[in-house]
């Protein structure tokens, strides 16, 4: 699987218009082969950035889409809308848990290995992600390694976590499979470079 990540920052006056023309563009995907999923998230810093996570099969997937008519839609992106702010890009998925329960709080990590750690760093990932199931009102749980050849993102994860709400969020910070997580944990192994939470607005999918 292949994610595009875009954190876009919104005319505070014009949000309702951004959310809008995102749909729009999720619409115009949602024909094409490989799409996986369109989602736009309120991040609950501040009250103009938006994350935007577009799944797709393949790079290769997305390239065809960008290559047909539909793929021209920034062309006609309304001046002053958005901007975007430097992100990590391009990321391939490495693992998924999904539950089944439904969950539309998602939290954000960034998380950069040691040198030479990446793939102690995903059986660990693998590690907690075993504990996460076990807790209620966990919905989903994805690591994706980025793909960026430069820039911000290079050679980081990305962990997107969803949840019923921030309280179930609370309820996994408090359990005993958390604290399980923590003590196995080997120092060193990798920092945490944020972690941010926002509320979903809206999803697409085939």
């Amino acid at each position: 699987m292949y994610l595009l990540q875009e954190i876009l920052r919104f005319n505070q006056r014009r949000q309702s218009e951004g959310i809008k023309r995102l749909q729009w563009i999720h619409g115009l995907m949602k024909p094409h082969p490989g799409f996986v999923r369109g989602q736009i998230s309120r991040f609950l810093g501040n009250p103009t950035d938006y994350l935007i996570l577009r799944v797709w099969n393949s790079p290769e997937d997305y390239q065809t889409f960008r290559a047909s008519p539909d793929g021209g839609y920034g062309k006609s992106r309304p001046e002053g809308l958005y901007d975007g702010v430097p992100v990590g890009r391009g990321w391939e998925r490495r693992l998924e848990t999904d539950t089944g329960a439904p969950g539309e709080y998602l939290v954000r990590s960034i998380y950069e290995p040691a040198e030479g750690r990446a793939e102690d760093f995903v059986n660990n990932r693998r590690r907690h992600d075993g504990l996460f199931a076990q807790v209620p009102r966990q919905s989903s749980i994805e690591t994706w390694q980025c793909t960026d050849t430069e820039g911000i993102g290079l050679g980081t994860f990305l962990v997107l976590a969803r949840r019923a709400d921030r309280d179930a969020y609370n309820q996994y910070l408090e359990s005993a499979q958390s604290e399980e997580y923590r003590k196995g944990n080997e120092r060193g192994l990798y920092k945490t470079v944020l972690t941010e939470c926002y509320e979903q607005v809206d999803e697409t999918r085939p």
